[in-house]
């Protein structure tokens, strides 16, 4: 195949030494069915005519990247690889496909206007301007989360207008937002990716928008990395919020206030952290929280275990695994929290310890937060806004 030929230069997986040394850095490698190296270095056709599931559970972590002498680019490999399957080929994703459908959706010319309100009277936002805010797929996530988990993640959405609005900024909120494409684009559906990012990328650049700020990992990689390849004449700065309040908090700009003595511990998004390098923002975001003692957990950093699962592109026993040995490195610390950058990582640890609550398991027990929505909550009067926010949601429900 002359595409796969391709791919393998343009990743340098042509180059593989089969070492070993990903494969000894690779988390499902344990599982002693899987191997980065045999990925890499064999013939991947018999995979990609659908005879092979390898490529498809490959957690796309990026722990494999930092050991090889050779650079290949695995990450983008497999990514590669998984779009030259076939569709009929490829594993169904887990929540029933629910979340692929409504990216499909939301990829058609006369895809769906967002509802929006999610949006209380409290917060400021705009229809115009150089800040925007990319929500992504966060209203979306509590259709199914919300009674399944308890989690309500359309919050984290809240809390980021909320930092922004006390910084000073209305940031500009599209009701023509789509899903940034993250899990198509990886999941090897790159047709419905581009009309995701074509449309996404039109909307903002009509608004006048240059900044991008999002509260989500996949959204901020995605943004910052793939849609520079597929519009390259849109380049606007693309922050996590994270990225956005980590130096306002170094400066002064803005302070946080206490809500009690707290020992944190951190989750490295895969996206956040070995895709993007970002490691320190977050780390700066929670250390400025008056009362808070960040704690590390033993693998942290460029080798911090990922979460067990990408997106929603696969899920398995060694996902469950994975999440159970993560919050078991996270209540070591002796932490209250664990928490995370990413709406996903929240999701996936949650639900691990959801399941395992409901079976008498022994996942260690550790609340798991998102960053954003515990800065939010260390504002000035933070309190008072959120009974409000309360009183208005429960008033539209």
């Amino acid at each position: 195949m002359d595409q796969l030929a391709k791919l393998r230069q343009a990743t340098r997986a042509v180059l593989c030494a089969e070492c070993g040394k990903c494969t000894s850095m690779c988390p499902l490698a344990s599982s002693g069915d899987f191997s980065p190296r045999a990925i890499a270095s064999q013939d991947l056709e018999d995979g990609i005519n659908g005879r092979g599931v390898a490529v498809c559970r490959c957690l796309t972590c990026g722990a494999c990247e930092l050991r090889c002498p050779q650079d290949v680019h695995f990450s983008e490999y497999v990514r590669g690889v998984r779009e030259l399957i076939p569709p009929e080929a490829r594993e169904p994703c887990p929540h029933r496909d629910v979340f692929s459908c409504a990216a499909r959706l939301m990829a058609t010319p006369d895809g769906p206007t967002r509802d929006t309100q999610w949006i209380t009277g409290d917060l400021k936002v705009a229809k115009e301007g150089e800040v925007g805010f990319f929500v992504g797929c966060l209203p979306f996530f509590d259709v199914v989360f919300k009674e399944q988990l308890g989690l309500e993640t359309v919050e984290i959405a809240r809390a980021t207008v909320r930092v922004l609005n006390h910084l000073g900024v209305e940031p500009v909120v599209l009701d023509e937002e789509r899903c940034c494409g993250h899990d198509q684009l990886w999941s090897g559906d790159g047709e419905t990716f581009r009309a995701l990012a074509e449309a996404n990328v039109a909307a903002f650049a009509a608004r006048g928008v240059k900044h991008i700020v999002t509260s989500c990992a996949e959204c901020c990689r995605t943004w910052r990395l793939d849609y520079a390849e597929v519009a390259p004449d849109y380049q606007p700065r693309v922050e996590h919020l994270a990225e956005f309040l980590a130096p306002r908090l170094e400066s002064g700009e803005v302070a946080l206030q206490s809500n009690g003595e707290l020992k944190l511990t951190y989750q490295d998004p895969c996206r956040l952290g070995r895709h993007l390098g970002i490691y320190e923002a977050p780390r700066k975001t929670l250390a400025a929280m008056p009362g808070a003692k960040v704690v590390e957990m033993a693998r942290g950093g460029r080798d911090a275990l990922c979460c067990g699962t990408s997106g929603f592109i696969h899920c398995d026993a060694d996902s469950r695994r994975l999440q159970t040995e993560r919050l078991g490195d996270a209540a070591g610390t002796g932490a209250q929290k664990l928490v995370t950058a990413c709406p996903k990582c929240l999701i996936h640890f949650t639900c691990a310890q959801a399941e395992d609550s409901r079976r008498d398991g022994r996942t260690p027990s550790i609340e798991v937060q998102d960053l954003t929505v515990l800065a939010a909550s260390m504002l000035e009067g933070a309190e008072k806004t959120e009974q409000a926010t309360e009183q208005a949601v429960g008033a539209v429900t």
